[in-house]
């Protein structure tokens, strides 16, 4: 007949028994510095969120839904929630059995490749106490998007002609500036600064056609050679600077 096993030796087994996981909510918004959530039309922000002590991938996704309520975002109080029901967010649910010191990446506006930027965050998540009160885990991207319609990228034109540039700026949300809109024109300098086959040719004011809502300027095709143009987008309000570049040619 076999013994029962003693107490000592229950306590023991249960000891090393592992621990069950704790489904833990989080959820992650990224908000263009400045304006409105990413995600939606803007393009979505991809995130990844990793153990910044041992470097697992514990989840990753893009944002989405819409850019959320102006009125509530721009003139909320201070530490008042952000976000609505439809504000872009990423929504994971990690099985953790201890708590996590977790890193977020977020990269993005992924759709504009010339505007990516990246940031992260780090904090502790503890095992069922779920990160979704008010608007969750809240990251901050900085800069603009900024995007030349006008000259067509390597096109060609005649010496002697005038070279029409035209340049769209917004937010990094895709939020475009006005004239009396809550982003305005005017606090936005936009320069392009301009080479003809690798010498300077001086930078180029580009002003606000508020009927297109873009920027532009005229530049004169005076030399044969490659013209490189860099359009330079800065809004000291916000601190905000987005780059974008376009070439064409003149024979």
């Amino acid at each position: 007949m076999r013994s029962l096993p003693s107490l000592a030796m229950c306590a023991a087994i249960i000891l090393v028994q592992p621990a069950l996981a704790d489904p833990t909510d989080v959820e992650v918004r990224v908000i263009a510095r400045g304006a409105k959530f990413l995600g939606g039309y803007a393009a979505p922000v991809g995130i990844v969120m990793t153990d910044a002590d041992t470097g697992e991938t514990l989840a990753r996704g893009t944002t989405s839904g819409t850019t959320g309520d102006t009125q509530r975002i721009m003139a909320g109080e201070r530490g008042a929630r952000k976000s609505d029901a439809d504000s872009a967010v990423f929504r994971a649910r990690l099985d953790i059995d201890r708590p996590r010191r977790v890193t977020v990446q977020v990269t993005g506006p992924l759709s504009q490749p010339q505007a990516v930027t990246t940031a992260t965050s780090t904090q502790w998540i503890l095992p069922g106490h779920h990160l979704t009160a008010g608007d969750g885990w809240l990251i901050e991207l900085p800069g603009l998007i900024v995007d030349i319609a006008d000259p067509m990228a390597y096109q060609w034109v005649k010496k002697g002609e005038t070279v029409r540039l035209r340049a769209g700026v917004t937010m990094l949300c895709g939020c475009a500036l006005s004239e009396n809109g809550p982003w305005r024109a005017s606090d936005a300098e936009v320069e392009a600064h301009v080479t003809v086959n690798g010498a300077s040719a001086g930078p180029y004011k580009l002003q606000f056609d508020a009927a297109s809502a873009s920027f532009g300027a005229s530049i004169p095709a005076t030399a044969p050679g490659l013209y490189e143009i860099e359009v330079r987008a800065w809004m000291g309000p916000s601190n905000n600077a987005g780059v974008a570049r376009a070439a064409f040619f003149v024979r």
